[in-house]
């Protein structure tokens, strides 16, 4: 019995570093196009954004001042990136929310996006805590843009 389960691991083992070896090899012969790699970034960048702003949200909710300036200065770095992500002209890969008129108008994108650094680094103002509002500044600042240029899915 003991040979047996000695065998059925070493069976199991086997198959496993073959089947990683395998996985491997094949991630590595697909190499990311520029126009994947932007996709990619730029999703990123949009979800820590996200969990950034709810952390910001539930520090108001703890009346956390310490927490919501860091959480605001981290969405303050996050902001200065936002244009790396669409620099490549219409990386509009399978999956994506972006609209072709990013890169149509792009002088207005980068116009919402200014707004919306200068709405966070308000965020990082002292007393900012007080006045702050997630609706509203969601409305505001972010919404200008996901009306313009995000497609909708719902």
């Amino acid at each position: 019995m003991f040979s047996t389960r000695k065998s059925l691991i070493a069976a199991l083992a086997l198959s496993f570093t073959v089947l990683a070896s395998s996985s491997l090899a094949l991630a590595q012969d697909k190499t990311p196009t520029p126009e994947e790699r932007a996709y990619k970034f730029r999703t990123s960048l949009f979800q820590t954004f996200g969990f950034k702003f709810g952390r910001l949200i539930a520090a108001k909710a703890q009346d956390d001042a310490a927490m919501f300036t860091k959480q605001a200065s981290d969405l303050q770095f996050l902001t200065t990136m936002i244009e790396e992500g669409f620099e490549i002209e219409n990386s509009l890969p399978e999956g994506t929310e972006a609209k072709p008129n990013i890169w149509e108008d792009f002088d207005e994108f980068k116009a919402k996006s200014d707004t919306l650094r200068t709405a966070v680094a308000g965020l990082t103002e002292e007393g900012a805590m007080a006045s702050f509002d997630p609706r509203d500044f969601g409305s505001k600042n972010c919404g200008g843009c996901h009306r313009e240029f995000r497609i909708n899915k719902e």
